[in-house]
């Protein structure tokens, strides 16, 4: 399912399902309150609305697709992120050949989809990957300095380096932000090439522009004095501004966040198998059930985290040798199985959805990782049912027809 760029938001399939007088105050009104709204009085031209009204058509006019108008209609106004994510589903699958039906077991609890493929049902359960607390809090760090800074004309780009003590909109960030908007007048005041900006809140500022230090609006200090040392040392905000040549409507930006010492071990790997068994009870036993996992916001989540939870930590090691001049073979690898699959029995395979942005047209991509529990209480789904659900790529392997060549 792709969107596509259209002119003035008449949006006929929005206002048939939302209502005509709802779209007019909260997408296309002076101040709406909706997020998608808030979008389109922001950047007229921002292929979501559009993209938003293709899938609202499909499901309205697709006889392969089954709802309940009003449940769609008050989650979109109450639930934005998570529905849209449910409707590109239903869209998918009913293009693949399936017939669906969102909220099959409605009022009460159960799988976001039933997909029925000649009778045979697969029962789909939607995931957002979603934030650890700090991933959230530089996200909505990066968004609020993203925009700020959108605003601002200038000739540099910017390079972010924080510390933990930053959060999404703080007093503290915000004076940060008033200092780095102090600090690119002063690179253009002085053109200057290239300058790095630490900050240490609430008053420590120092501006280094090129390794050379000078006097300047209180922010360019003398080189070598205690307080230049001070603030760089206890600098938990700092900016790195680059010269890209000719002013533009907005100032670039890029964020890093500042590492620990000593470092921590990252453990996504085991917060996303953790996140996929909590889906576990929403689907029922002994079928074909799906997880299908929105990772479109995940920009840090790779595919090495995605291998390591469904699959297990991959192990290293030698054949064993009989006697100490014995020759060593070599180096065998395998995943412990300790990952995500290797817990449960109730999950055919995990579908991962990843949107981007192309051209102003909004593109998808769907990635299958079957099951490779071998016991007999798990349902393993054919090399064909896997492909209606998404590119498998090279684990072909998994399929259900390779697993009982390697049992044979």
């Amino acid at each position: 399912m792709t969107g596509k760029m259209m002119g003035p938001p008449d949006l006929p399939y929005l206002r048939k399902l939302l209502g005509h007088a709802w779209v007019e105050v909260e997408i296309v009104g002076e101040s709406p309150a909706h997020p998608l709204g808030r979008l389109q009085k922001n950047a007229p031209n921002n292929p979501w609305v559009p993209y938003l009204e293709g899938l609202v058509k499909s499901i309205l006019t697709d006889k392969r697709i089954k709802f309940v108008p009003k449940n769609l209609k008050r989650k979109l106004k109450s639930e934005y992120d998570s529905t849209i994510a449910e409707m590109e589903s239903a869209v998918f699958l009913a293009e693949q050949g399936f017939v669906v039906t969102l909220e099959p077991t409605a009022p009460k609890k159960g799988p976001d989809i039933l997909a029925e493929w000649e009778g045979i049902p697969y029962f789909v359960e939607i995931r957002e990957a979603g934030f650890s607390w700090d991933e959230n809090r530089i996200h909505s760090i990066s968004k609020e300095l993203f925009a700020r800074l959108n605003t601002v004309p200038s000739i540099y780009s910017v390079a972010f380096t924080i510390g933990d003590g930053y959060v999404p909109n703080s007093p503290k960030l915000k004076a940060a932000m008033g200092v780095v908007i102090d600090a690119l007048e002063v690179l253009k005041e002085k053109k200057l090439r290239s300058a790095t900006l630490y900050y240490a809140h609430p008053n420590g500022k120092l501006l280094n522009p090129g390794g050379d230090l000078a006097d300047s609006r209180g922010m360019i200090l003398s080189a070598g004095g205690k307080q230049y040392q001070e603030i760089v040392e206890k600098a938990d905000f700092v900016a790195r501004f680059s010269h890209v040549g000719k002013e533009q409507a907005g100032t670039p930006a890029t964020l890093f966040r500042k590492l620990k010492f000593p470092p921590e071990p990252v453990k996504t790997h085991e917060r996303l198998k953790n996140m996929l068994m909590d889906k576990c009870s929403q689907l029922p036993k002994d079928s074909r059930n799906i997880i299908l996992l929105e990772v479109s916001e995940q920009f840090m989540l790779s595919d090495f985290t995605v291998i390591s939870a469904l699959y297990g930590d991959l192990e290293v090691g030698f054949p064993q040798v009989s006697n100490p001049g014995e020759p060593v073979g070599e180096m065998i690898t395998r995943r412990n199985e300790r990952g995500f699959f290797g817990l449960t029995a109730r999950v055919s395979a995990i579908v991962i959805h990843k949107r981007v942005i192309n051209d102003s047209r909004i593109m998808s991509s769907w990635q299958v990782y079957p099951t490779n529990r071998a016991n007999a209480d798990t349902i393993r789904l054919s090399l064909a049912e896997l492909k209606r659900f998404g590119d498998i790529e090279d684990r072909k392997h998994l399929s259900a027809e390779d697993a009982i060549k390697q049992r044979v």
